[in-house]
């Protein structure tokens, strides 16, 4: 199979942009909560100001995006279509309606009872996504590597906002006698790790040999990540759940940061092989991205080690700036403009002059984006080691102007026009 980003039995465009049109606002969202949550930065790992903005960042911008991608690559991937674009257009709905009251409950005491309820139109809209993905594997014949990435992802997910829901439940209305900080784990690990990480592995497999032109490299080191990595996630989930001790906990660690190596090596394994040398600003920010995930998980090892919160913040700032949000970005910039361009312009192939791809991203603004953002994770960094609240804050500030930058492109992009002399 020849990957590409279109295909017959993709859902229409508009199914797609709802997701990425979401994820970009309610990134430019986060920039400004965050600039509100710079003390607890310097404090509890689990504080609610932090609960907010990482439901905001990571359920409103990473996972919103995912599933806008996961539609758009489902059938690319499987060669099947998805199971049912309208319980896309349902789980759409429900998921932004329950991640604002879940946020609202968390950023303002007065609101906290909207929390669980939140919650709930959250876990029903996750599940939609999960009954359509099963279905949509459920009628393969075959699953092949990539799918399995994908398939295996939308389980961890599951699971994870599955315990997530009964957090909620539990803090509101005493449901369970569990212990919350260690299921609060089990659902960061299941959810970041578990299903974004492992989605993260898959689409890479994909979208890194295409955009780098690279062909007949072994994906031997990917085929170990699998197996790996899902088995120290499922250990790392149980150990929190069950209260196992400390040696299935760092086994668990020892797996995870295994796998990860193994996709690490696996990327520049591919990047080696790439026919398409040009350092733009997509290799950029999937550089940054990798050398960033690299140094998150040093920062997690030395707070499993150590146990000081300093460093899981560390691993924070790293994890869902210097990686998630580079990875994202850098990867907006490909497959926003082609999927613009694929519904906008490519009918009109052959009538008239059409734009070229990389003429819809305004390359100076991307370029500047790119540079500021990796200024604000030093600067992030700098200031927690230091327990310096200020410094942290510019970071932050250098950020929210890094998010305004591409919700800018991202703007640009769907509002290109071919100008009156190039038609």
């Amino acid at each position: 199979m020849k990957p590409s980003l279109a295909t017959e039995m993709a859902p229409p465009f508009i199914l797609v942009a709802h997701f990425f049109i979401a994820g970009i606002v309610f990134l430019s969202l986060s920039g400004v909560g965050l600039l509100s949550m710079s003390a607890d930065s310097l404090g509890s790992f689990l504080s609610l100001s932090l609960a907010a903005f990482s439901h905001l960042y990571l359920l409103g911008f990473v996972m919103m995006i995912i599933f806008g991608a996961m539609y758009q690559l489902l059938p690319v991937v499987l060669e099947a279509p998805i199971f049912s674009k309208d319980f896309a257009y349902v789980q759409f709905y429900m998921y932004v309606i329950g991640v604002a009251l879940m946020v609202s409950g968390f950023s303002v005491s007065t609101l906290h009872l909207l929390i669980p309820y939140g919650a709930v139109i959250t876990y029903l809209s996750m599940a939609i996504f999960c009954v359509n993905v099963f279905m949509t594997f459920y009628r393969l014949e075959k699953i092949r590597l990539i799918g399995w990435f994908l398939l295996i992802a939308t389980l961890f997910l599951f699971v994870s906002v599955t315990l997530g829901l009964l957090i909620g439940l539990t803090l509101e209305h005493g449901l369970l006698e569990i212990d919350i900080d260690a299921w609060v784990k089990a659902h960061i690990i299941g959810t970041l790790g578990g299903f974004v990480m492992m989605i993260v592995m898959g689409v890479s497999m994909v979208l890194i040999p295409m955009f780098s032109l690279s062909h007949g490299f072994s994906d031997m080191w990917i085929k170990r990540a699998l197996s790996v990595y899902t088995l120290g996630i499922a250990l790392g989930m149980a150990t929190f759940v069950f209260g196992l001790d400390n040696f299935f906990k760092f086994t668990a660690l020892a797996l995870m940061f295994l796998g990860m190596a193994f996709y690490l090596i696996q990327m520049v394994i591919v990047m080696r092989q790439r026919v398409r040398k040009q350092n733009d600003y997509w290799v950029k920010n999937s550089v940054f991205a990798w050398v960033s995930l690299s140094v998150s998980m040093l920062s997690v090892s030395v707070y499993a080690l150590k146990g000081e919160e300093k460093f899981a913040m560390l691993f924070g700032v790293f994890f869902f700036f210097g990686f998630l949000l580079s990875f994202i970005v850098g990867h907006i910039y490909k497959i926003l403009p082609f999927l613009i361009w694929y519904e906008k312009f490519s009918p009109l192939v052959g009538k008239q002059k059409v734009p070229l791809l990389h003429q819809m991203v305004h390359t100076k603004t991307a370029n500047t984006q790119t540079y500021s953002l990796w200024l604000a994770v030093i600067l992030q960094a700098s200031g927690i080691l230091m327990q310096e609240q200020k410094v942290f804050f510019y970071g932050s500030v250098i950020l929210l102007l890094s998010l305004v930058l591409v919700a800018f492109n991202a703007m640009y992009a769907f509002n290109f026009k071919i100008k009156e002399n190039e038609k």
